[in-house]
């Protein structure tokens, strides 16, 4: 064979192993597109309420070209991607939407329900004393957090709650929001995730000093990694967390049947305790260890609704499993702006509601305590902002995508809580929070 046949057929080979790589990385994205939108829309009419149009025209710009079909009677949404990649989720009441990943649709609507609340009474109330808040600073920094300033740059704000000492002080809503439609907190589910924590750790069934309870683990580096370094994202696991394409944290959320189960898979990347590394991967294994405390399905389901939600009158909150019947404790959780606003007022108590203790002593002490080479960003499954000294400096926060906040600050007794769906994640977070503080006396 000539050299020049040689090289030629070099050529193609490359071409060959390209298009390969490029097909393959297309129907990749093309289903983790597909599933992203399927599972976005099924939540938004079926858990929010809101009209499919809506949904189209706001949530689903990173991926607008797919096809919607909506089954109303089953409550089931299926989006495709140009013929190569069709998912479903399908809903189920109290649970929310569950994409249907790796095993069939029967299987998964076999899994039990959440307990119902027959009757909740704890309902926020409205301040009547405004004599130590200025109102006129006050409405500015809320009006301002709405406002539309560039129309290549929005930001979406749906709603804004501020508490004092737990009762309203402000509050207003987008035009097509109601105080009584649901919304995606995104990873401040990890905040709730950390919580499902703290009441194991008060029933003395986890000790987040010692190695994590996976068996998985025991035979390799991994057992040295405690509950407490999963909280605060110092595991060392590697776990690539990059939605732009697909990844870890992509193939986690959208294509796994169980999320914690995937995430747990992640190898040893560096020793615990000497990396910080943001990684919705780690709030998923922690769920994995929870639901691995109870015997029972139910039981599971029911934990954090009989411990948490309906003990502080959370009637809105829907917290979503994946395939598999394990809650996405990274992502997937919908609750009312004022819902949202009665956990941060948990954490505000430290952990009491109505004289009783939820969480443990010290819970929420340790929440909000720096964690080492964070930068000061983070704590222990809530985040900081230690760098900006301007910045309550007590203030600590649950934080998701989109700008989702739910900002404790306890020198102020206030609670601030803010959702929206900004694109490119813009929303000036930290002029919100200023501009009430600033107004509170």
């Amino acid at each position: 064979m000539s050299n020049k046949r040689k090289i030629i057929y070099a050529i193609l080979l490359v071409v060959l192993i390209g298009l390969v790589y490029v097909g393959n990385f297309a129907i990749q994205y093309a289903y983790i597109g597909s599933s992203y939108n399927a599972k976005t829309v099924c939540s938004c009419m079926f858990v929010s309420g809101r009209e499919l149009e809506n949904i189209k025209n706001e949530e689903l710009y990173a991926v607008p070209f797919s096809t919607i079909k909506v089954d109303e009677v089953n409550k089931a949404v299926t989006a495709n991607i140009y013929g190569l990649a069709e998912t479903k989720a399908i809903y189920r009441k109290g649970l929310g939407c569950t994409l249907v990943n790796e095993l069939s649709e029967e299987e998964i609507r076999k899994q039990p329900s959440v307990p119902s609340a027959d009757t909740l009474t704890e309902k926020l109330t409205s301040a009547t004393d405004f004599t130590k808040i200025d109102k006129i600073a006050l409405e500015k920094s809320i009006n301002e957090a709405f406002q539309e300033k560039d129309p290549q740059n929005v930001i979406r704000t749906r709603a804004v709650v501020v508490l004092r000492d737990g009762k309203i002080i402000a509050e207003k809503y987008a035009s097509n929001i109601k105080p009584e439609t649901p919304l995606l907190g995104w990873s401040m589910t990890k905040s709730v995730t950390s919580a499902m924590i703290g009441l194991l750790v008060k029933d003395g069934k986890l000790d987040i000093k010692k190695s994590a309870p996976i068996t998985e683990w025991q035979n390799d580096e991994r057992k040295k990694i405690t509950i407490d370094h999963l909280l605060r994202m110092s595991s060392g696991l590697g776990f690539e967390e990059n939605y732009a394409e697909p990844s870890d944290a992509t193939q986690m959320l959208f294509r796994k049947k169980g999320a914690g189960a995937y995430a747990l898979q992640s190898k040893a990347a560096t020793k615990p305790d000497k990396v910080w590394s943001y990684s919705s991967g780690t709030s998923n294994i922690l769920q994995e260890i929870i639901r691995r405390q109870f015997t029972t399905h139910a039981d599971y389901f029911a934990f954090p609704y009989q411990r948490l939600f309906h003990k502080i009158g959370m009637k809105s909150a829907v917290l979503e499993p994946d395939a598999s019947g394990t809650f996405v404790g990274s992502s997937f959780m919908y609750a009312t702006a004022r819902d949202w606003a009665k956990f941060g007022q948990l954490y505000l108590q430290d952990g009491v509601w109505n004289g009783e203790r939820l969480l443990p002593e010290g819970w929420v002490k340790y929440s909000a305590t720096e964690t080492p080479h964070s930068d000061g960003k983070y704590a222990a499954h809530f985040w900081l902002d230690h760098q900006d000294k301007t910045f309550p400096q007590d203030a600590f926060m649950a934080v998701g995508f989109e700008g989702q906040y739910v900002t404790i600050v306890p020198s102020k007794n206030l609670v601030i809580v803010r959702l929206g769906c900004t694109p490119k994640d813009n929303f000036n977070h930290s002029a919100l929070v200023k501009g009430v503080v600033a107004a509170v006396k």
